[in-house]
């Protein structure tokens, strides 16, 4: 096994560099045979979660699986690296970033319930306990990924990071190994996304020139592959920093690669400021036009250029995956923030009251005026079908109807030929009745109407004018059961003329 110097993660042999630092990639110090022991594990923080097992090592700390003791529930803690909170003021610093991220509740953000300090030093963050892989672990063994995959998975990263943007949080630190893919049976995966708030208490933990920070990687301002062209300058950063991240790794799921690599993070942070990413479609052809031009949209190097934050690139990117008819899975089926706001007011405490009944109609308007288009004006004109057409020009130049009117006066041209071809299969039974009839009888009265032959040839004595008993009353009968059959055929077509329905 191999480990990296900076991030401590180890990897087989096959790999030469970390992929998530690009440092080069050492032997493992380690003997066959032995591991090495974490001494937190088996330790007890606040005497409330017993560490049970390790989960992973990052740059700014050791993820574990504990319990809690009093509730006898798994949940996952972090516990920071010592340097992060060494002084009080950095202590105060992880107090705000934590609260924060605490008062982030969204379905594709980890819940963070609990966090403190032990007297033995150890700083730590309780969070959800989460069942499945990290985007990293997806990519290495699975990229490039589909389209579809890529949107729908990118869609909800974007969601999170938007309600972060509402809140105030900037991530700083976006990159697949902090999204994670919740897998459960008979459950849709769902994305996570780890890790609000605490890059900006590891970039502010440290007073320290750009360049030295740019070494640290992970622990500083970000990961280098990963971060924004005005995060490597050490600028001011605005939410439109992240969207250049969730650009990066947009475009990593959809090509295997990232747009900019290097031997050193000073050489990618170089080539973040000054070259341009090479277009999506070199890599795979498939990816569609569009959907590259949303990629290099988030990759603009003004921040100015890009989205302003991730509401506004998760916009784009939905109402592109929607025009190229991409699945996802980004119905939301609770009002965003603006919906709630326009239905509430404000009380002087500074809460938001919400008018339920104000809502329910806003939600039942907005979704009648969001109707999909299911027949063309093209065809419903040809099929000389009436109907009332909403314009909505303004949104994505789709049009919607809201209602479609059919008259049923003049009967389509469908239903006549079905009845037309029942009144032929009824003639035609008819007729076949008629001509079978006919045949039956006809033999009969042959037979009758012929003299029969005697062997002697004189003819008989005393003919007899009138004709026998036998052919008298056939005759009658034949004649009084032909006459009610053939009536009642001629009614029931009448009838069908008359009633055709």
């Amino acid at each position: 096994m191999l480990q990296c110097p900076t991030c401590g993660r180890r990897y087989s042999p096959d790999f030469e560099f970390c992929p998530e630092d690009q440092s080069p990639l050492q032997a493992d110090a380690t003997n066959a045979g032995s591991a090495p022991i974490d001494p937190m594990l088996g330790h007890t923080l606040d005497e409330k979660y017993r560490l049970e097992a390790q989960l992973g090592i990052g740059g700014m700390g050791t993820v574990y699986r504990a319990r809690h003791l009093l509730i006898d529930r798994p949940v996952a803690v972090k516990v920071l690296n010592p340097r992060f909170v060494e002084d009080e003021a950095a202590r105060t610093r992880f107090q705000r970033e934590a609260r924060a991220a605490g008062r982030l509740q969204h379905t594709n953000a980890v819940t963070v319930t609990d966090f403190g300090q032990t007297q033995d030093g150890y700083v730590y963050i309780v969070m959800e306990l989460l069942e499945g892989r990290t985007l990293r672990d997806i990519l290495a063994k699975e990229a490039p990924l589909d389209a579809a995959r890529s949107v729908s998975i990118m869609l909800q990263v974007a969601a999170a990071v938007a309600a972060a943007h509402e809140a105030g949080i900037i991530h700083r630190d976006l990159k697949p190994a902090n999204i994670f893919i919740v897998q459960r049976a008979e459950v849709p995966s769902v994305v996570k996304v780890l890790d609000f708030g605490i890059a900006k208490l590891a970039a502010e933990s440290l007073e320290e020139d750009d360049i030295k920070s740019l070494t640290q990687v992970g622990a500083m301002i970000g990961t280098p592959r990963y971060m924004s062209p005005e995060q490597c300058d050490g600028a001011e950063l605005t939410p439109a920093a992240d969207v250049y991240s969730l650009g990066v790794i947009l475009y990593e799921m959809l090509t295997g690669a990232v747009p900019f690599s290097g031997s050193t993070p000073l050489a990618i942070a170089m080539k973040h400021t000054s070259e341009l990413p090479r277009s999506p479609r070199e890599f795979v052809a498939s990816i569609p036009l569009a959907l590259e031009e949303v990629v290099l949209h988030a990759l603009e190097k003004r921040p100015q250029a890009r989205p302003a934050n991730a509401a506004e690139f998760r916009q784009e990117l939905l109402a592109t995956a929607e025009r190229l008819g991409l699945e996802h899975a980004a119905i939301t089926s609770s009002p965003n923030i603006e919906a709630l706001r326009s239905v509430g007011t404000e009380s002087p405490s500074g809460r938001l009251v919400i008018d339920i009944s104000k809502l329910r109609e806003n939600r039942a308007a907005s979704s009648d005026a969001s109707e999909v288009t299911v027949v063309s004006p093209s065809v419903m004109a040809a099929a000389g079908l009436p109907a009332a057409v909403k314009d909505s020009e303004a949104q994505s130049n789709k049009q919607s109807f809201s209602r479609l009117s059919v008259s049923f006066n003049n009967r389509p041209a469908k239903q006549f030929l079905l009845i037309a071809a029942a009144i032929a299969v009824v003639l035609a039974l008819a007729l076949a009745l008629v001509a079978v009839k006919s045949n039956s009888s006809v033999p009969e009265a042959a037979a009758v109407a012929s003299p029969s032959v005697s062997p002697t040839p004189e003819p008989s004595p005393s003919p007899s004018p009138s004709p026998s008993p036998k052919r008298d009353s056939r005759k009658p009968a034949n004649e009084n059961t032909n006459r009610p059959k053939g009536s009642s055929v001629l009614k029931k077509f009448k009838k069908i003329f008359k009633n055709p329905f």
